[in-house]
């Protein structure tokens, strides 16, 4: 199924000029990669956040940050910005739900205002924000997905299970993730029920909450068995860049934060999720997210970002530029697609990661000697980079609450 863009996302822009200035909205530490990726190729980048965790402000690439906040509000907040800012002409580039929710809901304000928000299609954009939406349009498209059901009443729960067939242990998720992260934090990703009295009682509470969930069942497989593929595609559908990728590790295990990283190159996730994205009628950045099977072997989707993420900078550290390529896209640059990417390099957050292996042993599943014995690669960090250290640095100071954590300006 394809869709008919929203609005024509492009602009002819300067030819050949990176001038323009870039705006980066929320997104943490994947605002820092991205910053990383177009300061490196002369771009002015400001960000909006929150002045008081986001560390892209003490990145040396961050021309100018605007402290916003975060959480509810914070959509209107940063469109005001955006529709009053001294920078003159802007490209647009979300790094979090709330500012991809943001343009899909308001791109012709965004244009009127001289912004150059992301190539995309927003009834697309919206929709990847709703997961039981992404999962109808995949199975539109002949993709696999979880056994799963909308919550719709507790009194209707046991015969969903039954028409569903989904067994215990199972999931309570969130449809829209970025909702759900504003009461329970970003680490808390679902409520797992290993029988119909922990659902019942789940359910109970987020009842309470007016929050929409759906019930999904857990893929089985081990944590490596969670892919995905990292592309761009133009408006005929063409992928400009790809790169596949495993998750080694992630906390909390089975639904959390990847830790451990590693880039591949797998056909089969490839031709999958490049079915998936063409399917359901994707244009620019996308990340469908998989997970095998070991019941079947069959790549089962998980979820699709179709932002910028945590990888980003896994793939901005084996050459594969997302941010510079949407940039260049918005503004006339000329396309100079990836030759090629390493295979085999390895991102790691190395205080996350230790709370997963702590877990994984704690369940029996690692052993001390297992975990090390897996990082014997040459690591890339997630924050660190010899180039940018203040972002780090100032992460540190921060867990130590030492001062001058936060850059002024």
């Amino acid at each position: 199924m394809r869709h008919e863009q929203s609005q024509a996302p492009r602009s002819p822009g300067r030819p050949g000029s990176r001038s323009v200035p870039a705006v980066v909205l929320g997104g943490g530490i994947i605002a820092v990669s991205v910053a990383r990726s177009l300061g490196a190729a002369g771009v002015p980048v400001w960000a909006l956040g929150d002045g008081g965790t986001d560390t892209v402000q003490s990145s040396r690439f961050c021309s100018g940050f605007v402290d916003l906040g975060s959480g509810d509000g914070v959509q209107e907040r940063w469109l005001d910005w955006l529709c009053n800012r001294p920078i003159g002409e802007a490209v647009v580039l979300p790094c979090c739900d709330d500012a991809l929710e943001l343009i899909g809901r308001h791109r012709t304000t965004l244009v009127e205002h001289a912004c150059l928000p992301i190539e995309a299609n927003d009834d697309v954009v919206l929709a990847m924000l709703d997961k039981l939406t992404t999962y109808e349009l995949a199975t539109a498209a002949d993709i696999d997905v979880p056994r799963h059901f909308a919550l719709e009443s507790i009194d209707q729960l046991d015969s969903a299970l039954t028409d569903t067939g989904v067994e215990f242990p199972c999931a309570l998720k969130p449809l829209h993730s970025h909702l759900f992260a504003r009461r329970y934090g970003a680490d808390k990703k679902v409520f797992v029920a290993h029988n119909r009295d922990e659902l019942v009682e789940a359910c109970s509470l987020i009842a309470s909450q007016s929050l929409e969930m759906m019930v999904t069942e857990i893929i089985p497989g081990p944590e490596d068995a969670f892919c995905s593929l990292h592309t761009y595609l133009d408006e005929n559908g063409e992928p400009l860049a790809q790169l596949t990728k495993r998750k080694l590790r992630q906390y909390p295990m089975g639904f959390g934060m990847g830790t451990y990283h590693v880039t591949d190159w797998n056909e089969e996730v490839a031709r999958v999720g490049l079915q998936f994205c063409r399917g359901v009628g994707i244009v620019g950045m996308a990340t469908p997210e998989f997970k095998r099977d070991s019941r079947d072997g069959r790549l089962k989707l998980i979820e699709c970002n179709h932002r910028f993420t945590m990888s980003n900078e896994l793939a901005r550290r084996v050459g594969v530029n997302m941010a510079l390529l949407a940039y260049d896209r918005l503004t006339g640059v000329p396309i100079e697609e990836p030759a090629g990417y390493a295979h085999g390099v390895h991102l790691w957050s190395p205080g996350q990661d230790t709370s997963a292996f702590l877990e994984a042993r704690r369940l029996g599943r690692m052993t001390l000697r297992e975990w090390l014995g897996s990082l014997l690669h040459r690591q890339h960090l997630a924050l660190f980079d010899r180039n940018d250290t203040g972002p780090f640095f100032a992460r540190l100071r921060r867990r130590l609450r030492l001062p001058g954590a936060k850059r002024s300006g």
